[in-house]
């Protein structure tokens, strides 16, 4: 059988207002296109007449029960024979007459083609104030601060693909995540991704929206800090470890005053207190970003082959051994000297004192749950993505 050289994936949820217009305009945009192609409509466990009326329009219809956007997608392309996938809502928001834009594109050497709604045209009424304005800018900068990608327009629905490029990206989210997790694996790998501007309208009156602004603007950024692992632990454990440390020398060296208020104990302890709180943070880095990519999860990077291909275990004994040591000696003289120099001292608050321990010992408690938070999502992803 002659490969198409485009499919055209459609995933529907009781849209049988708009489902045939929908077949209709992505087969007439193949036609124009001169060349082979298919429409596939993945129903979604639809309980009107979608998948009776694309199969009528001319679309190959097929059953997914898996609920989820992008459950219906990866069966969609899972089912795909063409060179080239065009993914779009069958909601009528989306104009399948550009079709022929992502075509070209991809036939000059793109991996992954986005539509960009704020580039193009965007109806009025047809996106709400807060996603227009707040939420997809929001998103879409994360993305590209955390991924280095120069998109514009990070949950646009309407986007084309290689096949062969896709499906080496071992995507695996259900839900509406899936936009995301596409772009950001497509970037770690570094696929070719270009952007297209398109138009985008106003769905039908009385249609109930599959998204929910919150909670899946919430799951789009969960998940792309959970594969931004160096940004979430490893590097802020770095800095809170090289400032605590830093300081800690500091107040060693010589006396320290803010605003003619001397720093004294309290503040030695925060800052050891930090310095050690962000090794540990740091470490919980290394530990995540060796399990995500070990389970395939995320792809790697120089950090991930570094752990790889450096690491040893008798390193790590040999290196915390010594500083073992050496702590052991430390402490070991400076009881030696507190013994020869014990007499009185400078007055010292001791209820001030013991206030600040339990102040910084709140702070560190809470800095921990939330680092600790993500790192044990990370040990049932398939409980966390669902």
């Amino acid at each position: 059988m002659t490969e198409p050289l485009v499919s055209v994936v459609i995933p529907c949820l009781d849209e049988e207002r708009t489902i045939a217009a929908c077949v209709a305009s992505a087969t007439a945009a193949i036609a124009r296109l001169h060349a082979t192609g298919e429409v596939i409509v993945v129903d979604n466990g639809s309980t009107d007449r979608s998948a009776e009326l694309a199969a009528a329009a001319g679309a190959r219809v097929v059953r997914h029960d898996v609920k989820g956007y992008g459950s219906a997608l990866k069966r969609g392309i899972a089912e795909a024979r063409g060179r080239y996938i065009v993914m779009g809502d069958a909601d009528q928001t989306y104009d399948f007459g550009a079709i022929p834009d992502f075509v070209q594109l991809l036939q000059q050497g793109a991996d992954l083609v986005m539509g960009s709604r704020l580039r193009g045209t965007i109806q009025r009424g047809a996106m709400p104030w807060l996603h227009r304005w707040v939420g997809t800018p929001f998103l879409t900068a994360v993305l590209n601060l955390l991924f280095n990608t120069r998109i514009s327009d990070a949950n646009c629905g309407l986007r084309g693909f290689s096949a062969a490029a896709i499906r080496t990206l071992n995507l695996r989210c259900n839900g509406m995540e899936f936009a995301s997790e596409m772009v950001v694996k497509a970037a770690q790998r570094r696929l070719v991704i270009r952007e297209t501007p398109i138009d985008y309208f106003v769905a039908l009156p009385g249609r109930v929206p599959n998204l929910h602004t919150f909670r899946d603007g919430w799951r789009h950024l969960r998940f792309m800090l959970m594969l931004a692992l160096k940004y979430v632990f490893l590097f802020p454990g770095l800095i809170m470890s090289c400032f605590g440390f830093g300081f800690s020398l500091l107040f060693l060296l010589q006396d320290v005053s803010v605003s003619h208020i001397p720093l004294g104990l309290s503040a030695t302890m925060f800052v050891n207190a930090l310095s050690f709180m962000g090794i540990q943070i740091a470490l919980f880095g290394v530990y995540a970003i060796a399990f995500s990519t070990s389970q395939g999860f995320a792809e790697e990077d120089w950090i991930s082959r570094s752990i790889k291909k450096y690491f040893r275990l008798e390193w790590g004994l040999a290196i915390g051994s010594s500083i073992l040591l050496f702590s052991v000696v430390l402490g070991t003289f400076t009881i030696h000297l507190l013994m020869e120099i014990s007499k009185p001292q400078a007055q010292v608050s001791i209820p001030v004192t013991k206030l600040a321990a339990l102040c910084i010992f709140l702070f560190l408690l809470g800095l921990q749950i939330v680092f600790s938070s993500f790192y044990l999502s990370l040990f049932d992803l398939s409980k966390t993505l669902e």
